[in-house]
């Protein structure tokens, strides 16, 4: 333990004082009050997480203006742990870049299947030194071949390989996408030699793909009618916790009732209430919060505590944009934040 003290107190308390600066409840809660999206912008300049990064009046922001900028936020504090960290603690934090290069790519698609499509956020010069693919080729392609040559020779050029999909290519590349990204993580996390930083990552990667299994099973079933070859086709190969036969049951279910009764006798419930807005996220919100701060309280000097901030910043900045957006659109306070979890 003390081992553990000296090699981690430096960036820990790094981790604590950037903390701070998250909203607070309260602060979420009178930011669903406001009434324009120019006061919101205001709140948040005057916060201390977030007034560096509104450095202009853009009160007609849309949500992609809003989270492009909120989200400067999350790639700062990265930037910052990152430099603080070690060659080991940031081998750690390499699954988390990679996400954002993931999300990055899905970003330059949506562009290529959107008629007016946004522009994209800048990332900034640590992103583009990290980053293994030419950011602002990747940035401005005009087309999927283009897209594809920024790529070639990367990891990720194997998730756009083939022909073309058509009307529903976005969203049959973005699955492309995740489905590479997490193969690919929770293969990394595997070759590591047995140690408390593997456990972190392996438990909650494990954890994360388990409910994204669970999730999209539930929506392919019940919004989209696919049969059970097409299923097993769009989830990521990997079982943590989640027992293969019990995603075959959850698979083979007939109706949300009887993928119920399944989840309840799975280790993540136990007999507990299981069914909670699956189509909203609320489950893999909950579960995921609390594998972070078991983690958390198990392991207080490792890279937990910095994954488990990095994890609360991401959520916090999804909030805000759904905030943001539900002010542009008139949608009562107490309504924005049942849908952020402010109010259950």
């Amino acid at each position: 333990m003390a081992g553990s003290v000296i090699y981690y107190s430096g960036l820990i308390t790094k981790t604590r004082a950037m903390r701070k600066n998250l909203l607070s409840q309260e602060q979420l809660r009178s930011l669903t009050e406001l009434a324009t999206v120019h006061e919101a912008v205001s709140f948040l300049r005057n916060t201390e997480g977030y007034g560096a990064i509104y450095h202009s009046d853009l009160g007609e922001w849309h949500r992609g203006q809003a989270e492009a900028m909120i989200r400067q936020v999350l790639w700062r504090d990265y930037e910052k742990l990152y430099r603080f960290s070690n060659a080991s603690q940031r081998e750690a934090l390499e699954p988390v870049f990679q996400r954002y290069e993931t999300n990055f790519l899905k970003e330059c698609l949506m562009r290529l299947y959107q008629e007016e499509p946004v522009p994209l956020a800048e990332r900034g010069a640590f992103f583009r030194r990290h980053a293994c693919f030419p950011v602002d080729g990747a940035s401005s392609a005009a087309s999927l071949p283009e897209l594809r040559s920024c790529l070639e020779g990367t990891p990720y050029a194997r998730a756009l390989d083939g022909e073309e999909a058509g009307e529903d290519g976005y969203a049959v590349y973005a699955s492309r996408l995740d489905l590479f990204y997490y193969i690919h993580v929770d293969k990394q996390i595997r070759k590591w030699k047995p140690s408390t930083r593997k456990e972190i990552l392996h438990t909650v990667f494990g954890t994360r793909i388990d409910w994204l299994n669970i999730m999209w099973v539930y929506r392919l079933k019940r919004f989209f009618a696919q049969r059970e070859p097409m299923i097993r086709a769009r989830l990521i190969p990997v079982s943590f916790r989640l027992k293969d036969r019990e995603l075959t049951a959850l698979i083979q279910a007939s109706s949300p009732e009887e993928m119920n009764r399944i989840l309840e006798n799975t280790v993540y419930f136990k007999g507990k209430d299981a069914y909670l807005k699956m189509e909203d996220e609320i489950s893999y919100q909950q579960v995921m919060t609390k594998t972070y701060q078991m983690l958390e309280r198990k392991y207080p000097m490792s890279m937990a505590p910095v994954l488990g901030y990095l994890y609360d910043r991401e959520q916090e900045t999804e909030q805000i944009t759904s905030v943001i957006e539900g002010i542009r659109y008139q949608i009562p306070p107490k309504d924005i934040r049942t849908y952020i979890l402010l109010e259950t």
